[in-house]
């Protein structure tokens, strides 16, 4: 059988095939652990899933708890993952990052040199949803929630303006 060989890129695709496992996770439920070490900068595993417009995943997942969709491109579409990829927990001391090609495809990459055994997590940098989607990582300078520092700055914002708006409705009440 003959090397598969990425069309524009032009490496091994078995370069990617890595040995991992999905097992008990201190984190949250269960997570993805690397058999072998893993060099930072290494592609480790595609983001895979049915893709679908954000609002339709809304509506699809409207009563559940999690999810396991992840934002590309402008936000607009959404990955609703299964796969591998979709295991991977949330840490604010991340060993990995996501990053997405130019068709929109998302890959998880080492940012650090990885050891056998360690579970590989990034930070989810979540931008919306609803409540507190708190962190469970126990990083040092964990900051308590899977929401990007950008999307916590917004909520503040957004409270403070309510709050402003409740007092001045109080204030004309009175």
């Amino acid at each position: 059988m003959s090397p598969v060989i990425h069309p524009r890129r032009g490496y091994h695709l078995q370069s990617f095939i890595m040995r991992l496992i999905v097992r008990s996770s201190a984190i949250h439920a269960a997570g993805v652990f690397t058999l072998e070490r893993i060099s930072k900068g290494a592609l480790i595993v595609e983001y895979t899933g049915t893709r679908m417009k954000h609002d339709d995943a809304d509506k699809l997942y409207n009563e559940r708890p999690y999810t396991y969709l992840f934002g590309v491109g402008d936000g607009t579409y959404v990955v609703d993952g299964y796969g591998m990829a979709m295991y991977l927990n949330h840490s604010c001391a991340p060993n990995c990052e996501t990053e997405e090609d130019e068709n929109e495809r998302v890959w998880i990459r080492a940012i650090r040199d990885i050891e056998a055994g360690e579970e590989l997590v990034y930070d989810y940098f979540l931008y919306d949803g609803e409540g507190d989607a708190p962190c469970t990582c126990g990083a040092e300078k964990c900051r308590g929630t899977m929401y990007s520092p950008t999307e916590l700055r917004r909520r503040k914002r957004v409270a403070r303006e309510k709050a402003r708006k409740k007092a001045v409705k109080a204030i004309q009440n009175k």
